[in-house]
C-alpha cells in the first residue's frame, strides 16, 4: 500500500535491516521523531510497530541456486510493488502472485524464485522440493516488512482512560518502548529453527560481500527513485531515509 503510506513502505527499500530486533526499535524511534509518519498512519490508532523478520530469495529445484547476480537473469520471481523496479535492475522479472500460489508454481514451473520472508518459507515447506534453495543478503535481510497493530478508532475512544494509558506505554512510539524491543526479539528467536530446517532438507546460500556490494551498486539508482519519488509527494523522504540507516547503525 505505498500510495497510501509512502514513508512506512520505504522500510521495504532492499538491503537496510540486519534484523527484526534492530529494525523494530528502528521504526518506533522514527515514529517518534517524524510527525509526518504519524499523521501517515492516524487512519487507524496505532499501538504497535515493528518489522518482520528476515527475508531472503528462494530459488526453485528446476532454476537452481542463486550466488551471483547472473544467476537471477530472467528469473520469474514473486516479488513486492515497491521493490518492482530494483529486481527489474537485478535481471528478474517481478510476478504478483497470492501468498498461498508460490509453492505450488515453483513446484510446477510457474516461478522461478520469490522473494519471502525465511519465517513463511519454513511454513510452507518449501526446502522439501518446491525451492530448496535460499539465498541471504550477507547480514542484511533482502526486503523487511513493515507491520502494525492497531484499533478502529471508535474501539479506541470506547476504552477507559485508564486503559488506553496503559497501551500507549507498552508502545509504539520510541526506541525503547516495549512493544518495539519485544515484537522484534520475538520475530528473530523463531529464525533459527528455520534455517536450521533450510540447511537440513535444501541449501542456505549467502552473498559474498563482494557480491553483496555489486548488488548493492546496481540497485543504487533506483533506490534513490524510490526516495525521490515520495520526496516528490512532499514527504521528507531524503531526511527520513537517512535518519533510517543512521538509525540501524546506531542499534546494530
Amino acid at each position: 500500500m505505498g500510495d497510501r503510506y509512502p514513508l512506512l513502505s520505504l522500510i521495504q527499500i532492499p538491503f537496510i535491516f540486519p534484523s527484526s530486533t534492530v529494525g523494530s526499535r528502528v521504526i518506533a524511534q522514527l515514529y517518534a521523531e517524524f510527525p509526518e509518519l504519524r499523521q501517515e498512519l492516524s487512519d487507524l490508532k496505532v499501538v504497535g510497530l515493528g518489522i518482520g523478520a528476515l527475508l531472503a530469495i528462494f530459488s526453485s529445484k528446476a532454476w537452481g541456486p542463486i550466488r551471483t547476480v547472473e544467476d537471477f537473469q530472467g528469473a520469474r520471481t514473486r516479488s513486492l510493488p515497491l521493490i518492482d523496479g530494483i529486481i527489474e535492475s537485478l535481471g528478474g522479472k517481478p510476478h504478483h502472485v497470492g501468498w498461498f500460489e508460490m509453492a505450488r508454481l515453483l513446484e510446477t514451473g510457474g516461478l522461478d524464485a520469490a522473494v519471502l520472508g525465511v519465517l513463511p518459507a519454513h511454513m510452507f515447506k518449501l526446502a522439501d522440493g518446491a525451492a530448496p534453495y535460499c539465498t541471504l543478503a550477507g547480514d542484511l535481510s533482502i526486503t523487511m516488512h513493515p507491520m502494525r497493530i492497531y484499533m478502529k478508532w471508535e474501539t479506541w475512544n470506547r476504552l477507559p482512560e485508564k486503559i488506553r494509558n496503559v497501551i500507549e506505554k507498552i508502545g509504539p512510539s520510541g526506541r525503547d518502548c516495549w512493544f518495539a524491543v519485544q515484537s522484534g526479539r520475538d520475530a528473530d528467536s523463531h529464525l533459527h529453527e528455520a534455517l536450521d530446517y533450510i540447511r537440513l532438507k535444501g541449501e542456505l546460500i549467502t552473498l559474498s560481500p563482494d557480491e553483496l556490494k555489486r548488488w548493492r551498486g546496481i540497485i543504487q539508482p533506483h533506490r534513490d527513485a524510490i526516495v525521490s519519488s515520495v520526496e516528490a509527494r512532499g514527504m521528507p523522504a531524503g531526511k527520513f531515509f537517512e535518519r533510517m540507516r543512521e538509525l540501524v547503525g546506531e542499534y546494530a
